[in-house]
């Protein structure tokens, strides 16, 4: 697995042995980040992965030129993975996390953190999960307005589910689903 786009093109990737982390396919990475590139900008953002795998999504954005990047995973392998591929890109505009979802979404909102651009890929495929992110988010103030999520989905959601966010983009791939939604606050606020 290779880094795309950006200054870290080419950059070989590690990735976790076994079935617990499934690295995002190249092609849907790909298909991801060219629909992002028509409604984001990376400078001055900040980007949040949820379950890190590898990390290979947040190297591609950095990549891309998000300054800084919050990456976490619950499987220790799985951070091991992530930190030894983060240090191959010399950059130090990264922390990682060893936290349950939620647990980090509370912790982050204890800190007042925001994000511009979020990834979530889970190794599961609970529908209720993916609400209860986007409702911790929402209710803990975690994403800027415009904020951009890329969700992967072995299962397609719930329209339902995604509702309180503007649906940029929608794919199906062989036992995959990709959805680029972004948060659209009329206020701003």
């Amino acid at each position: 697995m290779n880094v795309i786009s950006g200054k870290y093109k080419g950059l070989k990737l590690n990735t976790l042995e076994g079935m617990n982390t499934r690295p995002t396919l190249t092609r849907i990475k790909e298909d991801a980040f060219n629909i992002i590139d028509n409604y984001f900008i990376f400078d001055g953002k900040k980007s949040l992965d949820i379950f890190g795998g590898s990390g290979a999504l947040t190297i591609e954005g950095l990549s891309r030129g998000i300054p800084y990047a919050v990456v976490n995973d619950f499987s220790k392998d799985a951070l091991r993975v992530i930190k030894s591929n983060l240090e191959k890109t010399k950059s130090k505009n990264w922390e990682i996390h060893n936290k349950d979802y939620l647990e980090l979404l509370d912790y982050l909102a204890f800190r007042n953190e925001r994000f511009d651009l979020v990834y979530m890929d889970p190794p599961f495929a609970k529908v209720e999960s993916y609400d209860q992110v986007f409702k911790k988010m929402l209710d803990s103030n975690l994403l800027n307005n415009w904020a951009v999520i890329m969700i992967e989905s072995e299962m397609p959601l719930d329209k339902k589910v995604i509702a309180e966010f503007k649906l940029l983009k929608s794919k199906d791939y062989n036992k995959k689903h990709l959805y680029i939604i972004r948060l659209e606050k009329e206020d701003g606020k």
